[in-house]
């Protein structure tokens, strides 16, 4: 597998200025281990826990399971598993023997699975067996054989097919005979994200790429080996991979971890854990303080609930607020994770008013279509530049040079204003997806699947508000004359494909035509708009 590589200017000056260093993600927590193995790691809701010194050994085993596979320096691993402590013994034994982390959430359908399984050429694959509703023996199980032949498959738990290796046998193996001495610029993992492409596409980070970032983010809002994360954001998303698993615990701390959100659940888990921060997308933020709102109850320990996605609603900064817990705007993507936040010294309006100001170290735009930048107060494209940016798409250098240009300015697609204090405000989207609850939906991925269903003449998704999930999936469908899908029809239809359940639509409206322009080009903003006024054409 080849992966991009840096920019040797860029490196040679991020160096210069002590932004890259010659450390990995699996070399600082060894380095946290030597002085406090007996120090909690993880805890999650299950009970379990381990240690700093149980952390280094299971993930020894495992790299020597892995190693005796074949797994090596600059394979991929993919890692479907759900926020347990075993996940993150996956994730550092993945380190130890120099091969590369592929996350995948746990809402991923048998479709999006097979396709990163082949874009990736997996040579390992760890699976939660059975986890809510999907038995991911039974994905592996339907895929072609092509695509698993020599595939290690590492399960936990028991599902419908018994293939592959018990997670529990394979961290019994003869422990790993050393660790790899990665190179600080090395690719270390490869973060999907779904974008106005109807697949999804792999951002390649470096131990240095994240580490910027996560120091970055750590000194903003001064946390030390002292604080306690609760992370219920998926260790498989970028949210909880980079300031849960790397953030904590290359700096020392203890990561909560919950694998089945709810606001009570939550609440409970980091009043019990002694919580000192947290971060989830605006669903998570509107549930825990509807909880706390519920109960009276306090978080005495827990002093930020770092919050993005969509934008932030001024009732529930002030609710948390009245709780005592500080919400943090806070804006990034997988391809730049993080680079603005609402700092703690910021004013509390901040919160909802803005997205945040720069991390140190990273440059911020607002540009316009001719490339300048706008002025204070005027829309463009948002464009960001730093240590923190990813070096290109899994082999997709058409897809790369969209996105990252040749001065390493990365575009966003979001719209946005720079505010008088240097703040940003997102205000809308270039690109055509959907975010439901922090995750992103690709619209053409799910418009491509639907326009081959037998009673769809011409069919568009957009989103249409959700007072918790930010936006949900809305199908504008044009039916075939004699006619008449259901939604239900059409939602089953779509995971028979293997799509994604977040995906599927949650609104079906059947019109008779679509707006278009003069050369026939659907107007989705007509669409919009016509569904805000409960109207069709």
């Amino acid at each position: 597998m080849r992966f991009p590589r840096p920019n040797p200017e860029r490196a040679l000056r991020y160096r210069a200025a002590g932004h890259w260093r010659d450390e990995s993600i699996h070399e600082l927590i060894g380095a946290i281990t030597a002085g406090r193995s007996h120090k909690v790691a993880l805890r999650d809701a299950s009970g379990a826990e381990l240690t700093y010194g149980a952390l280094d050994e299971q993930s020894n085993h495992l790299a020597g399971f892995l190693a005796g596979r074949g797994v090596g320096v600059g394979d991929i691993v993919t890692v479907c598993l759900p926020n347990w402590c075993q996940t993150v013994v996956v994730f550092l034994a993945v380190l130890k023997v120099g091969a590369v982390i592929n996350p995948l959430p746990t809402t991923y359908g048998r479709a999006e699975l097979a396709f990163v399984l082949k874009k990736c050429r997996s040579k390992a694959l760890f699976i939660a067996a059975k986890f809510r509703s999907a038995d991911y023996t039974a994905m592996v199980a339907a895929m072609p054989s092509e695509l698993t032949q020599g595939l290690t498959v590492v399960r936990i738990g028991d599902g419908e097919f018994d293939l592959g290796e018990r997670y529990e046998r394979a961290v019994e193996h003869a422990p790993a005979a050393c660790v790899h001495a990665s190179d600080a610029d090395d690719a270390c993992t490869v973060l999907f994200t779904s974008g106005t492409e109807s697949r999804p596409k792999g951002g390649v980070h470096t131990h240095n790429t994240i580490l910027f970032g996560e120091r970055a983010l750590a000194a903003a809002l001064d946390l030390t080996d002292q604080d306690v994360a609760f992370m219920a954001s998926p260790l498989a998303h970028a949210t909880g991979f980079l300031h849960g698993f790397v953030m904590t615990l290359t700096s020392g701390g203890t990561l909560s971890l919950l694998d089945v959100f709810s606001g009570p659940a939550a609440v409970a888990q980091m009043a019990a854990h002694s919580c000192t921060w947290t971060m989830g997308a605006t669903p998570f933020l509107a549930d825990t303080v509807s909880a706390l709102a519920a109960t009276g109850e306090k978080l005495p320990a827990c002093r930020y609930f770092l919050c993005g996605g969509a934008p932030v609603h001024e009732a529930h900064v002030r609710a948390a607020a009245s709780a005592g817990l500080r919400v943090l705007s806070i804006y990034g993507a997988t391809e730049s994770p993080p680079h603005t936040i609402v700092h703690p010294a910021d004013p509390l309006a901040n919160s909802w008013l803005s997205d945040g100001r720069p991390l140190a170290g990273v440059e911020v735009r607002i540009v316009g279509e001719d490339g300048r930048d706008v002025s204070t107060g005027e829309t463009g494209e948002e464009w960001s530049r730093g240590p923190n940016t990813f070096l290109g798409y899994l082999e997709e250098p058409e897809m790369t040079a969209t996105a990252l240009d040749g001065d390493g300015w990365v575009h966003s697609g979001d719209l946005a204003r720079m505010l008088p204090d240097g703040s940003i405000r997102i205000v809308g989207r270039l690109k055509d997806i959907i975010v439901r609850g922090g995750q992103n939906i690709s619209v053409a991925e799910v418009e491509n699947y639907l326009a081959a269903h037998p009673a769809v003449k011409t069919v568009v998704v957009v989103g249409v508000p959700h007072p918790r999930l930010g936006e949900t999936g809305c199908a504008v469908v044009v039916p075939e004359p004699g006619r008449s899908p259901t939604l239900e029809e059409l939602t089953s239809f779509l995971a028979d494909k293997g799509v994604a359940k977040f995906k599927l639509p949650e609104r079906l409206e059947l019109w008779p035509s679509l707006p278009v322009t003069p050369s026939g080009k659907i107007q989705k903003f007509l669409v919009r708009q016509q569904l805000a006024k409960g109207s069709a054409t």
